[in-house]
């Protein structure tokens, strides 16, 4: 009995670093470099927040005499004589102190405080909405590179067997059994193959440095799926994905929140029409009405022109604007989401239809073409329309492999869900 073809399993480099699908999500949560950027963008935030917590501080001012030119005297601090203090004359001892503070008035500072807590909300989401689509690319990227590398392998162990076939054939030909074109087509098959296994590894390699961007992997070692992608789970009812979409994706929770932001923002600036009040306290000693002179004062801006009609005018547009933003990003969620369930299912129909037997019978085709083609029970065309035949159907299988996975990996990207 002839050897049957077996499915081509992916070759491993020497210097290789396996890992699974978990390893990999472990390894992609602990070092990506744009995470770890991004959750500094979250303590920024939340640093904000406290920030805008804070009441304005308090100023004081001090003032004295620096050079009287009466007496050419410098810093005179010293209290006056009795002489001079019965005379009424105050050349030195001047000391003027005055202590002030700003009170923020309409809730300002409680609405500073909202407006930061609802922008480190939206960077938050921001975060998460960058781990769900790095984390799409991650799994992506895993899939392609597993059945990139299965295809690889199938077209080297191709090439290599027809290269074997081409010198046997090379051997008939100097013995003059065969004539010389033969030879030739199987020369043009095996530039083809080799044109495509050149055409996979390109692929791997662009896969390889995206896998490397997405991990951190500084060394040149050879990431190596150690695991097939898991694609067996069965479909979530299309209902289910919607509502799951509508409830956990952050880019639909920032577009809500871009409203929440919004309004506060407008409640600020409508709380700014109204002016801060400064209060504060004055005392002079020898330059006031009398001697020791206690006061208190009152400032604010009086709204005569400035009334922060602007702002408050743009403030209106944007939460207006950030209102239609929320029904086109729950348009756009629903229209992925079908989307992405429609794929997924066509491709699970693909594979329903397939019989039982299909892989092994395919796996047959190019072992029996070259029996045949070796006893030459079946001419050159009939040997390489069996091959191409086996490689296409090979091709198909991994393709269909690889599409049932991304279909998979792109409905738990629309809805944020780990349903696969």
């Amino acid at each position: 009995m002839p050897a049957r073809a077996q499915t081509p399993r992916p070759a491993a480099p020497p210097d290789t670093l396996r890992l699974n699908a978990a390893q990999v999500e472990q390894t992609f949560l602990a070092r990506n470099f744009q995470l770890l950027a991004q959750q500094y963008q979250v303590d920024i935030a939340q640093a904000g927040v406290v920030q805008a917590a804070l009441r304005p501080n308090p100023n004081v001012l001090f003032m004295t005499n620096f050079y009287n030119p009466n007496t050419g005297q410098v810093l005179a601090l010293r209290t006056p004589s009795q002489a001079d203090l019965a005379n009424q004359v105050y050349n030195s001892g001047y000391v003027q102190l005055q202590v002030q503070q700003i009170l923020l008035t309409a809730g300002k500072r409680s609405k500073l405080v909202a407006l930061a807590t609802s922008s480190r909300e939206l960077v938050q989401l921001a975060f998460r909405e960058l781990l769900r689509t790095l984390r799409y690319q991650l799994y992506s990227t895993y899939g392609n590179l597993y059945y990139d590398l299965k295809a690889l392998a199938l077209y080297q162990s191709e090439l290599a067997r027809q290269q074997r076939l081409a010198a046997a054939y090379r051997t008939v030909l100097r013995l003059g059994a065969i004539p010389a074109f033969e030879v030739t087509r199987l020369d043009v098959l095996n530039r083809d193959l080799e044109a495509n296994v050149a055409r996979y590894q390109s692929q791997v390699a662009d896969e390889q440095a995206a896998l490397r961007v997405l991990l951190r992997q500084d060394d040149n070692r050879f990431l190596y799926p150690a695991a097939a992608p898991d694609a067996r789970a069965d479909a979530p009812p299309l209902a289910a994905a919607l509502d799951s979409a509508l409830a956990h994706r952050p880019d639909a929770a920032l577009a809500q929140e871009q409203i929440a932001y919004a309004e506060r923002s407008l409640a600020l600036e409508r709380a700014r029409r109204l002016p801060n009040v400064t209060v504060g306290l004055d005392y002079e000693r020898y330059g006031n009405a009398y001697l020791n002179f206690v006061g208190a004062q009152l400032l604010v801006d009086l709204p005569l022109r400035n009334r922060n009609q602007g702002a408050v005018q743009a403030a209106e547009l944007t939460r207006r604007s950030a209102g239609a933003g929320l029904d086109n990003q729950r348009t756009a969620v629903d229209s992925e989401v079908r989307n992405a369930h429609a794929k997924l299912l066509t491709y699970r129909a693909l594979l329903g239809t397939r019989p039982a037997a299909y892989s092994a019978s395919i796996r047959d085709i190019a072992v029996d073409a070259t029996r045949l083609y070796r006893a030459r029970s079946i001419d050159l065309l009939k040997y390489l329309d069996s091959i191409r035949t086996y490689q296409q159907a090979q091709l198909n299988d991994i393709a269909l492999a690889n599409s049932l996975y991304q279909a998979q990996q792109l409905l738990n990207y629309v809805t944020n869900t780990r349903f696969f």
